[in-house]
């Protein structure tokens, strides 16, 4: 038992090594979080087809995916990265797969003014909270991903459009 134990822990050695640490750019609460980024990156580097991560890896890929598509805005780089060639997409206005929502995340991204509030990780699951900066109210956008090892896999959105008639002076924000 105590052998499969230490094997489980050194099978990892080769993916640790294979990644430096710089700090995240974005911050939650003003607080860092350390970001994985692979060395000698290039453009055709991808986490994906997946591989075995534990979370504190899979934590380190997801904030790198949010530097990349929510801080750069680099859509293409984001996906090409981060995300399965077949992922599960749940919003009923989109279409299956990576290059459906990369064309179209392409042509809103780049252009779109946004504030990312916080963003976590737990388990396999990461989520974004964003205030989408849309006139002639802010729009509150959630993001949520599902990793499979180094991959994100599955996607969920929520949107929600301040009320005519809210009382709720902080809703949303």
């Amino acid at each position: 038992m105590r052998l499969q134990s230490i094997l489980s822990r050194v099978s990892t050695i080769p993916l640790l090594l294979a990644f430096s640490f710089p700090v995240d750019s974005l911050s939650t609460h003003g607080r860092s979080s350390p970001a994985l980024t692979p060395r000698g990156f290039n453009s055709t580097f991808s986490y994906c087809p997946p591989r075995p991560a534990n979370e504190f890896f899979q934590r380190a890929i997801f904030t790198d995916f949010v530097n990349t598509l929510y801080g750069e805005k680099n859509v293409t780089k984001a996906f090409e990265t981060y995300i399965a060639v077949s992922l599960i997409e749940h919003d009923p206005f989109d279409a299956q797969g990576r290059a459906a929502n990369e064309a179209k995340l392409s042509a809103i991204i780049p252009y779109a003014s946004f504030e990312v509030l916080r963003h976590s990780f737990d388990a396999d699951i990461g989520f974004i909270h964003v205030r989408v900066n849309e006139p002639p109210e802010p729009i509150a956008l959630a993001d949520i991903y599902r990793m499979n090892g180094t991959c994100i896999v599955e996607h969920w959105d929520v949107t929600q459009a301040r009320p005519a008639n809210a009382t709720n002076p902080i809703a949303m924000f």
